[in-house]
């Protein structure tokens, strides 16, 4: 017997989202408990474990996103053109973005970035945003296959029935520049950054 690409897709979104919860309501509990002041509950041991806890969230998280992208795509048989699945892949490229960049900080910094308030801040701000993205993505979703969304309670609705298209000139050029951008901050900047312990 074989599963369907939607029920699979469904499978992959729900064990992304899941462990993007943990980790963006972990990467806020650290950061959060920076300002609370110590006390039995608020101690250095739920510290760690919400650390942990939200490192391991985005690293599963950052296994099974491409596998969901793909699974989506190909769920979405008949929606090639559509502007909500181009959409979609957008948001989705913007959160495993967001989501990389969550787990190379927590790794290159270490633990000891929540002790530290701005980068904490930054931490959590990235979680926030890649969860935001990721949400974003799985609303489409949503639109694409039973026509309503979980964003579709707000009064405002960010403009996803239609996309600007580049042309493959442009695309390329993006591309490179980005490639150009990683290889620059990789090389320059990342080894610079001390391991906070």
């Amino acid at each position: 017997m074989m599963v369907g690409a939607a029920t699979f897709h469904t499978a992959m979104a729900e064990i992304v989202v899941g462990s993007m919860v943990l980790a963006t309501l972990c990467a806020i509990g650290c950061s959060v408990s920076l300002i609370l002041p110590s006390s039995e509950i608020n101690n250095e041991s739920l510290m760690v474990t919400m650390d942990r806890a939200s490192l391991a969230g985005s690293v599963l998280a950052l296994i099974f996103l491409p596998i969901a992208i793909l699974s989506g795509n190909i769920a979405a048989d008949g929606q090639a053109e559509s502007a909500l699945l181009y959409n979609k892949f957008v948001y989705s490229g913007l959160a495993l973005g967001f989501w990389s960049a969550f787990v190379i900080g927590r790794i290159r910094m270490g633990p000891g970035l929540w002790e530290e308030r701005p980068l904490a801040i930054l931490q959590s701000t990235t979680a926030g945003f890649a969860f935001l993205m990721t949400s974003m993505a799985s609303s489409i979703g949503g639109k694409i296959v039973r026509g309503e969304s979980l964003f579709d309670v707000f009064p405002f609705w960010l403009p996803t029935e239609t996309a600007a298209i580049l042309p493959l000139w442009a695309s390329a050029s993006l591309l490179i520049l980005g490639i150009t951008s990683s290889a620059l901050v990789f090389r320059f900047t990342l080894p610079k950054i001390a391991r906070i312990e």
